[in-house]
């Protein structure tokens, strides 16, 4: 039987995160030392684009607080390279329950499909369970498709409110001259969605399956790249985002503000009248439905 306490999970947790460290040819340790933390906070603003007019994203005085206040700053190593942080705090949800929320996870350009943010988050984790708290909290941009697919498929989160501009005008590169739209992503470390990712077994809705039940689309990609909407109050809907909204934010950026004004009504607009994300599939599909117990995922080696 698996441990449902965090106590108990803890060691398991432990080994899964070194062994994504292995794999990654990283070690992955909690960060201390000035030093670190300045090559942490470089880390932050090099994966964002951030000007140096703008400020850092994270100064190595506020990463010095949080890892001294018992936050969580963690960085990842290959010999004596950093080529991933993250930055944690401990906080409070509604019901006053506990919470890690996830603050900024950055890996360097080149190292992104090597392993090494998974290796960041399963540290996370046990570091989590070590310390006796069972979910973690963090928000991502619902247009970015690798993003999406990491944290709903690969990790077994769950995306559970859609916020809009969260962090107003941002002075980088990934978001410069665009609202800053947010799904807020909640991660049960001990439950069963999240111990089947974790195990091989991802939660990943089968769309052609969906979409012969019933599910409509109301979102997907034109030829030209732009969204195209069909408008459907359908209990069961899919939204796509595009490939590569990064590209288009560059090279076409009238094209992108398209897709954030028409996802931010399709999917936020969706949530915010109460229906669910039940899932994210790979090519790009958010797969949403209204109240009730929703049986349309399929679990995927």
């Amino acid at each position: 039987m698996s441990p449902t306490d965090p106590a108990s999970a803890a060691p398991e947790a432990r080994t899964l995160a070194v062994d994504a460290a292995d794999r990654a040819l990283v070690r992955v340790t909690d960060l201390h030392e000035l030093a670190d933390l300045q090559a942490a906070s470089r880390l932050f603003d090099t994966v964002w684009g951030r000007s140096t007019e703008a400020g850092p994203i994270m100064a190595p005085e506020a990463l010095t607080a949080l890892a001294h206040a018992g936050g969580q700053v963690t960085g990842a190593f290959r010999n004596r390279e950093l080529l991933g942080a993250t930055a944690a705090f401990v906080g409070l949800s509604e019901d006053g329950a506990v919470h890690l929320h996830s603050h900024v996870t950055g890996v360097l350009p080149g190292a992104e499909r090597a392993g090494v943010g998974l290796a960041l988050k399963l540290h996370q984790r046990a570091w989590c369970l070590q310390r006796g708290i069972d979910r973690v909290r963090w928000t991502f941009d619902p247009l970015v498709r690798r993003n999406a697919a990491f944290n709903l498929i690969t990790l077994g989160a769950q995306a559970v409110a859609y916020h809009e501009d969260v962090y107003g005008p941002m002075a980088d590169e990934r978001n410069a001259g665009l609202p800053t739209d947010r799904l807020v992503a909640e991660w049960d470390l001990l439950g069963p969605r999240v111990r089947a990712a974790l195990s091989g077994r991802p939660a990943e809705p089968d769309v052609a399956a969906v979409r012969r039940a019933g599910a409509v689309a109301v979102v997907d990609v034109g030829e030209d790249g732009a969204p195209v909407i069909t408008p459907s109050e359908a209990p069961r809907r899919l939204v796509r985002v595009p490939d590569d909204i990064e590209g288009l934010r560059v090279g076409e950026p009238a094209t992108a503000r398209r897709w954030a004004e028409t996802v931010r009504e399709a999917l936020g607009g969706a949530m915010t009248a109460g229906m669910r994300v039940t899932g994210f599939s790979r090519e790009g599909w958010y797969l949403v439905a209204g109240g009730g117990r929703v049986q349309e995922l399929s679990e995927q080696p």
